[in-house]
């Protein structure tokens, strides 16, 4: 019997920095499993620092050797332009807002 797909979204902090990185991490962790999609809502998320990006690199290690899917959904033009910077942008499946990205 084959199972469907699960989808789980987290809401990324309003600022993902030093302090709530490691936050952000253990959720993936717990919630990155075989076949899933996690949706990173970052609606609310206003402020990235470059030193917490790894968190997002991270991630996304995580979900190619669990075989699952990280998207992002409600990037901000501000934290765009960071992920963007950083490389990791490109990397990520975003999720459809209704918004053009």
């Amino acid at each position: 019997m084959n199972t469907p797909t699960s989808a789980v979204t987290i809401r990324v902090p309003k600022r993902v920095d030093v302090y709530t990185a490691h936050f952000l991490m253990e959720d993936l962790d717990k919630k990155i499993q075989k076949g899933s999609t996690i949706i990173l809502d970052m609606t609310q998320t206003q402020h990235v620092d470059l030193d917490s990006v790894h968190v997002f690199t991270l991630g996304l290690n995580k979900s190619r050797e669990r075989k699952a899917r990280l998207t992002l959904r409600g990037v901000q033009p501000q934290i765009r332009t960071v992920l963007k910077l950083s490389g990791i942008l490109g990397q990520f499946r975003r999720k459809s807002t209704g918004q053009t990205s």
